[in-house]
């Protein structure tokens, strides 16, 4: 494929001037075109098996116009790459125009390698070079040159041709080897190799067992080329052979193709994961920022983080389009916080006005949580909750740092009783060896209470007394079970009356038809008192005596007041005297203001007529008992023995 213009050529183009150069003088300019749907030989035969046809070019070409190339049947083109020792002065503008027309692209590297070094040089010129290109068909390694190839044995030969050609393969393309019938059957040590050939036998069908690509003749001709050009068909359909979506590595770099196309500045899918290609082809890595946010491709190769991440002892979260978040996040069914910078957080966290608590693995947590040896309330939303809180139909309370709190708590006004579970607790409870109530509501209760039908009273500590207890002014007596007593109560061996509000009474009261004296301890008091200088009898029972009482031997006279009286009475018309003690004169002689008097064995005095008093000086102090009657009496009338 080093191309020199033909001698024949040269002497007709001055023969005929540069007008007739323009069109390609040849015996077989009607040949290798196609007939139907079948191309021909020059002789009219058929050739068999074609897929495409296509050409290649190199500076010998000169300009090309692509269009009348790819509208004359061309559907492919081997590009030449180099031209003494540089690349091919019209290889990127015929690559340019020939895919702008739609023809797709393959090349060739003519080679001239004497060593396995050489080849490999000769691949990375190749690949430097097309890896800007859109190449879908193989890259080629022309073995024709006589002075240098053709010098070397065939297992030397097949030793360099391997070498390009692996390289070509390991960087991501399809490689080929390029010759003719002498050179494949000759030079070269076709059993070592294991690539595609290009044979080259012109005008005439080639011999070669199966090549992929026929170079059918060098003095074809074709629309938008002046001059000849080399014919090609293709036998090997390499859209199936070469991937149009690839990954290739070229010296140091790594590109990713599409459709056969570089991608450059733009985001690819290469089926496993995405990537974002920069401008120089390459996969960009570590922290990139786009117009849609912050993303991290990974090393070694560039692929776009999803999911969690450890970058520089923090985690990531990268969702499904690899934008790094922030904020709440939704992972798995469990919520995480993201910071501005993407580091997910741990531990108490405040968040919008609330506080949160994410665990050693960021995952928001809910419900009960023990932490940091004390005890928290999470609700749904993850949110520390404070204050009371109804849960699962029983209140609790949380301080403002969210503890949840037991034992005694003051909350505004009142007190409150939490338990060991820090659960309110209500109605009576023993707490420390006292009793208190907490109403409906749980707040402890102080002072007077009705509860339940009864009255306790509660102290300033919310405690419940029992016993007596001085009360505002006011003595009231609470059972051992604190309920205030009422009404008569024996206690501790004595009687006490506590009114219906519980206090109790002392001095003079009258209850239930009875008059009775309490003392200033509350105690009832029975039998002879003096109170106030005067005498009363209070019967065992405690009631007020009144009308003559008799005591031991001897009678009293209480009156309506139940006053001890002294001195002359009259009783239901009858004249007793009561000495200074209240007892009353039994028969004796009474002198009242001179006149005498006898007092008989009632204690009832008549009057002495004074002839036979005279004599009547001593006073008796033996009396008499009362009448037997019915009822038993006094001296005179009804009597009630104390």
């Amino acid at each position: 494929m080093k191309k020199k213009l033909p001698f024949a050529a040269l002497t007709m183009a001055g023969i005929l001037g540069a007008s007739v150069w323009l069109q390609p003088l040849t015996a077989y300019a009607a040949a290798w075109e196609r007939s139907g749907n079948v191309y021909e030989m020059p002789d009219g035969s058929p050739i068999t098996g074609v897929f495409r046809r296509g050409i290649d070019v190199s500076h010998w070409q000169q300009d090309v116009d692509w269009n009348q190339v790819a509208a004359d049947d061309v559907d492919f083109v081997m590009l030449g790459t180099r031209y003494k020792g540089e690349v091919d002065p019209n290889f990127r503008k015929n690559a340019d125009a020939a895919y702008a027309a739609g023809v797709e692209l393959g090349a060739y590297i003519y080679s001239y390698a004497t060593s396995v070094e050489m080849a490999e040089q000769e691949a990375d010129f190749i690949l430097d070079l097309v890896k800007d290109y859109p190449i879908s068909y193989p890259i080629a390694f022309d073995a024709e040159d006589a002075g240098t190839l053709g010098t070397l044995p065939p297992e030397q030969v097949s030793q360099i041709i391997n070498a390009f050609c692996k390289k070509i393969e390991d960087a991501g393309y399809h490689s080929m080897v390029y010759a003719n019938e002498y050179w494949l059957n000759n030079k070269i040590d076709r059993d070592s190799l294991d690539y595609d050939v290009w044979v080259a036998r012109y005008n005439v069908m080639y011999t070669y067992d199966s090549p992929a690509i026929w170079q059918a003749t060098n003095t074809g001709s074709v629309n938008g080329i002046a001059g000849n050009v080399d014919i090609d068909f293709q036998f090997k359909d390499y859209s199936s052979v070469i991937p149009a979506d690839t990954w290739r590595e070229i010296g140091q770099n790594r590109y990713y193709y599409q459709n056969y196309v570089m991608q450059k500045d733009a985001w690819i899918h290469d089926g496993n994961g995405w990537y974002y290609m920069n401008s120089s082809g390459n996969p960009a890595k570590g922290w990139q920022e786009f117009h849609d946010g912050t993303y991290y491709l990974e090393e070694p190769d560039g692929r776009m983080a999803e999911g969690w991440r450890e970058l520089d002892q923090n985690y990531y979260y990268f969702n499904s389009s690899g934008r790094m978040t922030t904020g709440w996040q939704d992972v798995g069914g469990t919520w995480y916080y993201m910071d501005s910078e993407g580091h997910m957080q741990t531990g108490w966290q405040d968040i919008d006005g609330k506080r949160y608590y994410l665990n050693s693995s960021g995952a928001m947590l809910s419900g009960w949580q023990d932490i940091d040896g004390a005890r928290y309330y999470l609700n749904a939303s993850g949110a520390m909750q404070t204050g009371w809180q109804q849960l699962d139909g029983t209140w609790y309370y949380l301080g403002e740092d969210g503890k949840r709190r037991t034992d005694w708590q003051q909350v505004g006004e009142s007190w409150y009783y939490l338990d060991g579970e820090g659960r309110m607790l209500t109605g009576w409870q023993d707490i420390g060896g006292s009793r208190y109530y907490l109403n409906g509501s749980g707040a402890m209760l102080t002072g007077w209470q009705d509860i339940e039908g009864a009255r306790y009273y509660l102290n300033s500590s919310g405690a419940m007394l029992s016993g007596w207890q001085d009360i505002d002014g006011s003595r009231y007596y609470l059972g051992t079970d604190g309920r205030m007593a009422a009404g008569w109560q024996d206690i501790d061996g004595g009687r006490y009356y506590l009114g219906t509000d519980g206090r109790m009474a002392t001095g003079w009261q009258d209850i239930d038809g009875g008059r009775y004296y309490l003392g200033t301890d509350g105690r009832m008091v029975t039998g002879w008192q003096q109170l106030d200088g005067t005498w009363y009898y209070l019967n065992s029972d405690g009631r007020m005596a009144t009308g003559w009482k008799k005591s031991g031997e001897t009678w009293y006279y209480l009156n309506s007041e139940g006053q001890m009286q002294t001195g002359w009475i009259e009783v239901d018309g009858a004249l007793y005297y009561l000495n200074e003690s209240g007892a009353m004169a039994v028969n004796t002689i009474l002198d009242r203001n001179g006149v005498k008097y006898q007092a008989d064995g009632s204690g009832a005095c008549t009057e002495v007529p004074a002839d036979s008093a005279a004599g009547d000086t001593a006073q008796s102090t033996e009396q008499a008992a009362p009448s037997d009657s019915g009822q038993q009496s006094g001296p005179a009338g009804p009597a009630s023995d104390f």
